[in-house]
C-alpha cells in the first residue's frame, strides 16, 4: 500500500492515524478534513489504495463518503466511529464493502485490517499481471495464427509451409514472432487488399 488518505475533522485524531498509517506501512498519506475535499482528492484522480475516515466529519456523518469511495474508486475504506454507530451501520457497510471499526478500538485492530487489506491489494495485483500477461499470450498467438491463415488463403500455401515461412521471415529479419506476424499481415494487406 502506497497511498493512504486520511479524512478527519478531528485534527488530533487524523494526526495520530496519519503518524500510525505512515511508520506501520511507510505509505504517502494525504489528509482531508471534510468530505468536500475528500471528494475533490480523489475527483483529481490522486492515487490512493485506502482511505480511512474517522466519523463524523464537519460537512457531513461520513457514510456517504464512504460509499462514494467504494463505488467510484478502486480504493479501500475502513470507516472508524463511535461503536453504537458502528452496530447501527454495520450491516449497510457490509453490504457496500466499507470495513467498520467502532470506537474505542487499539491499534492493533487498525494494523490487522490494515494489513489485511494491503495483503489482499498484493495478490489482487499479482493476478491482475498474470491476467494482462496472458491476455498478451494469446494476443500473439492470434497475430500468428492470423498471419499463417492469410499465408494459407493469399500465398496457397499449407499450414507448415506458413508456419516455416513465418520463422524463417522472423529469424531472417531477427523479429520476434509475433512482430514478423505483423509485418507479413501489413504485406500482404498491402498487396492484395
Amino acid at each position: 500500500m502506497e497511498n493512504v488518505l486520511i479524512i478527519s475533522s478531528n485534527k488530533n485524531a487524523g494526526e495520530v492515524l496519519s503518524e500510525f498509517m505512515r511508520e506501520s506501512f511507510h505509505c504517502n498519506i494525504r489528509s482531508a478534513e471534510t468530505a468536500y475535499q475528500a471528494k475533490n482528492i480523489f475527483d483529481s484522480n490522486a492515487p490512493c489504495e485506502l482511505a480511512l475516515i474517522y466519523a463524523p466529519l464537519s460537512d457531513s456523518s461520513g457514510t456517504e463518503l464512504a460509499e462514494y469511495i467504494i463505488e467510484n474508486t478502486a480504493a479501500n475504506c475502513i470507516f472508524i466511529t463511535k461503536a453504537e454507530n458502528a452496530e447501527k451501520l454495520r450491516e449497510r457497510a457490509e453490504k457496500t464493502g466499507i470495513i467498520i471499526i467502532g470506537r474505542p478500538f487499539n491499534k492493533s485492530t487498525l494494523y490487522q485490517l490494515a494489513k489485511t487489506i494491503d495483503i489482499a491489494m498484493h495478490r489482487s495485483w499479482k493476478l491482475y499481471e498474470e491476467t494482462v500477461r496472458l491476455e498478451r499470450k494469446i494476443d500473439e498467438i492470434r497475430m500468428i495464427d492470423k498471419a499463417k491463415f492469410m499465408l494459407m488463403q493469399y500465398r496457397k500455401m499449407t499450414e507448415e509451409e506458413a508456419h516455416v515461412y513465418l520463422e524463417q521471415y522472423a529469424m531472417n529479419n531477427r523479429r520476434k514472432k509475433v512482430i514478423a506476424a505483423s509485418e507479413i499481415i501489413d504485406k500482404i494487406n498491402e498487396q492484395y487488399l
